[in-house]
Parts: C-alpha cells; sequence; structure tokens
C-alpha cells in the first residue's frame, strides 16, 4: 500500500507544480494540500504498521480514488486528465489484491505470482502512459508559450499602429495647421500685392491728377477773375447808360447787357466749381499733411456739423433736417488734424444731405429727414457714427464708394473725392472706417479712432 500513497503523493505534488504556469482556484490549491498532508500521513502509518491494515489499505484506496476523481470532474484540470489513468491499472491490480486477500487468502496464495505480474506489467503501462502525458503536457505548454507570445506580438503590434496612427494625426494636424499658416501668408501676400498695385495706381494718378489740376488752376483763375471783373464793368456801363436818354436803342441795349450779366455770372458760378473740384483734386493727390494736436472731438463734430448745415441752406435747393447729436462728453481730448478731419465731418455730412434731399423729392412730405451723429468711448478707441435715414446704398456698389472718383450722384453734382479723401485721412490717423447700410432706410458710417497714436 506504501506504493499507492506515493503515487498519490506523487499526484498532488505534480499537479501543485503544474500550477506554476496556469493559475488555479484557492479551494483547489487547498485540496492539492489537504491532499499530500494526508497521503504522507498514511505512508508514515504504513511504514510504522500503527493503524490496521485493512483500516490503512482502505484509507489509501480512497485517497488515491479522490484524487483520480478530482482530476477528472474538475474544468480547470482538463488538460490533466491523462495523469488519472496513469495509475489506473496499480491502483486495479493493488484493489483487486486486496479484495482477494481479504475475502480469500488461500485464492490470494494461489493467485500471488498472477497478481505480482499484473501489478509489473500495471508498472510499465503507468510509466509509459506517464511519459506520453509528460509528452503531450511539454506540446500543451509550447502551444501555451506560443499562443502567449502571438498575443503579445498582437498587442505589440495594436499599440505600435495605436502610436503610429496618433503620430500619423499629430503629423497631419501639423501638416494641415502649416498648410493654414502657408495658405494665410499666401493670401496676405496677395493682398499686399494688391495693395500695393492700388497704391501704385492711385500714386500714378496722383501723379496725373496734381498735374491736370495745375495746369487747369491757371486758365481758371483767369476766367473767374475776368468774368469777375466783366460784371464789374458791366455795372459801370450801366451806370454811365443811364445817363443817356431814354429811347428804344437804348433799351435794346440793357436788355443785352442784363443777358451778358447774366452769362458772366454763370460762368463765374461755373468757374468757381470746377475751381473748388480742382482744389479737391489737389487736396487727393498730396494726401493729408500737418500736425496732430490734442482736440476735442465733440466740439469740432459740433462746429463742422453746424457749418455743413448752414452750408447746404444757404445753397439751391436746400432741405429741412433734423440733427440728433449724441455725443459722449466723458471723451478725452484725441490728437487730430482738426483741419483734415474737419473735412471728415463735412464729406460725410453733406452726402448725408445730398442723399436725403433726393429721398425727400421721391416721397415728398411724408418723408422727414433725420441725421444722427454719435460718439463714445470704447476704451482704446473712440468711436464715431453718422447716421442718415435716407435712401439707403445697394450692396452692389457699397464696396465702391471709397474709390476714387466713384459718384452716385447725377450729371456733374458730384466728382466721386469726397469719400475717398474721408477715408484717407481717416486712415491717416490710424483709424477704421465702415459703412452699414440697409435700401430704403439707413445709411450708417461708423469711423473707430485709436486714443493712443500707434505710430
Amino acid at each position: 500500500m506504501t506504493l499507492i500513497n506515493i503515487i498519490s503523493l506523487f499526484l498532488l505534488f505534480y499537479l501543485k507544480k503544474s500550477s506554476g504556469t496556469q493559475e488555479f482556484p484557492a479551494q483547489l490549491k487547498r485540496y492539492f494540500n489537504y491532499g499530500m498532508i494526508a497521503a504522507g500521513v498514511l505512508i508514515i502509518l504504513g511504514i510504522s504498521n500503527l493503524p490496521p491494515q485493512f483500516l490503512y489499505e482502505l484509507l489509501s484506496f480512497a485517497l488515491v480514488g479522490a484524487i483520480i476523481y478530482l482530476i477528472l470532474n474538475t474544468p480547470e484540470l482538463e488538460h490533466q486528465k491523462t495523469l488519472a489513468i496513469t495509475p489506473l491499472p496499480i491502483v486495479a491490480v493493488g484493489l483487486l489484491e486486496y479484495l482477494i486477500k481479504t475475502i480469500s487468502p488461500s485464492i490470494y496464495e494461489t493467485l500471488e505470482n498472477y497478481l505480482d505480474a499484473a501489478g509489473f506489467f500495471a508498472l510499465i503501462w503507468a510509466v509509459t502512459m506517464w511519459l506520453n502525458h509528460r509528452k503531450q503536457m511539454k506540446e500543451i505548454e509550447i502551444e501555451r508559450i506560443f499562443l502567449k507570445e502571438q498575443e503579445r506580438q498582437l498587442k505589440a503590434t495594436a499599440e505600435q499602429k495605436s502610436q503610429l496612427e496618433t503620430l500619423v494625426a499629430e503629423r497631419t494636424s501639423e501638416i494641415l495647421k502649416q498648410k493654414e499658416e502657408l495658405q494665410d501668408a499666401l493670401d496676405h501676400l496677395q493682398s499686399t500685392q494688391e495693395q500695393l498695385i492700388q497704391q501704385e495706381k492711385l500714386a500714378s494718378l496722383g501723379q496725373l491728377t496734381a498735374g491736370i489740376a495745375h495746369e487747369i488752376k491757371n486758365p481758371l483763375n483767369f476766367v473767374n477773375n475776368f468774368s469777375e471783373l466783366s460784371v464789374d464793368f458791366l455795372e459801370e456801363i450801366g451806370e454811365e447808360m443811364a445817363k443817356i436818354s431814354d429811347s428804344k436803342e437804348k433799351e435794346n441795349i440793357l436788355e443785352l447787357l442784363e443777358d451778358v450779366k447774366s452769362n458772366l455770372v454763370k460762368i463765374r458760378h461755373h468757374g468757381s466749381r470746377a475751381d473748388s473740384i480742382v482744389k479737391s483734386m489737389l487736396m487727393h493727390s498730396r494726401g493729408g499733411t500737418g500736425t496732430m494736436d490734442p482736440t476735442d472731438l465733440n466740439a469740432l463734430i459740433k462746429e463742422y456739423s453746424n457749418l455743413a448745415f448752414h452750408g447746404m441752406r444757404a445753397n439751391p435747393n436746400p432741405i429741412n433736417v433734423d440733427i440728433q447729436l449724441d455725443l459722449d462728453e466723458s471723451l478725452p481730448l484725441i490728437h487730430l488734424n482738426a483741419e483734415d478731419f474737419s473735412r471728415v465731418i463735412l464729406n460725410l455730412v453733406k452726402n448725408a444731405f445730398d442723399a436725403m434731399r433726393d429721398k425727400i423729392e421721391a416721397l415728398g412730405n411724408e418723408y422727414k429727414a433725420k441725421i444722427q451723429i454719435q460718439t463714445k468711448d470704447q476704451g482704446d478707441y473712440i468711436l464715431i457714427k453718422v447716421e442718415d435715414n435716407g435712401p439707403g446704398v445697394p450692396d452692389e456698389i457699397r464696396d465702391k464708394l471709397l474709390m476714387p472718383f466713384f459718384t452716385t450722384k447725377k450729371g456733374t453734382e458730384g466728382t466721386g473725392l469726397g469719400l475717398s479723401i474721408t477715408h484717407d485721412i481717416i486712415k491717416s490717423h490710424e483709424g477704421k472706417l465702415t459703412i452699414e447700410s440697409k435700401v430704403g432706410e439707413f445709411t450708417r458710417f461708423s469711423i473707430s479712432l485709436p486714443k493712443v497714436k500707434l505710430g
């Protein structure tokens, strides 16, 4: 029976050792430990011959049977089932020997040699099955190691793939960012190029305009001066004609003189207008010059909006306009070229009057002309708004308003230089001009001026 207990101890030791390659439940490990203790105790008892032989052999068979049952019915020991078959012949021969010896000792003596031979063959069977089991376990272990390595490689590949995807995403993001930066740089370059071309054209146009204006101004001066002088002569002639006695010839002469005087007045009027246009052309070609001085912006707006209103009322075809001033009294003094910036106010207000005059002619007395001028402190800059309730500006021509010589006025009423000069003056003050409008409702010019000159 000692061999049976040694087999039990060996099976449990091997199972516990094999648990190093896979994780067994804690309860199963306790079974291994308790079984090994029981097998060791039985071996010691067998050597010492302390218990009755019958009880000792029964406990030995019960232990090895329990071990075989455990191996065959435990899912975690699925790969160890061949191990349970290995000791079966030895156990069977031992059990048969135990039963025969217990039931009929005389028969046992007769069959003892055969039982010993069967035990020998059972031992050979056990060794053979054990070697076969070892081979299978090695193959299983090799397969397990291979699968584990394959899993590790797959995991490493997945991690590398994830890293590559992250790297590709980062690189793609960098490339897209660089593309956007290059596109912005290209757009800025194209915009700068267009501005340079436009400035070059305007510079050439300014030089041409200045040359033409200078050439025109001299003959205009002669026209204006001589027309004014001729009117004076006609008045003197009229005084002398008063001394002559009345006659039909005198009346004809006086009528002709009045016609000539009327023509000279018209020549003078249109000559003065031409002179004004030439002056505007010269101002536009030279650009604003002068010093920047601390200026009361509200006072400047009050003075020149009032001047524009009275100038409009003194001209032919005046209109009634409600001028509303909403001026921020907390404004600090602003560094301005007052002479230049006054032209901004005059031009914007005059343009508003002209636009509202057109709307009055279209709608009649049901339309009430109104212009609002507002100033407001916006922190780093001052905001100026000039808004009228005139006919508005269509979208298709709004972008053209600031172009030199573009005008919406009829015939010879405008030169198209007013808003262009206004825009140039605002830019010279490092300000910004924006235009908002809705056809039939309003037009709003907004000027942003920095409190502190940046340059």
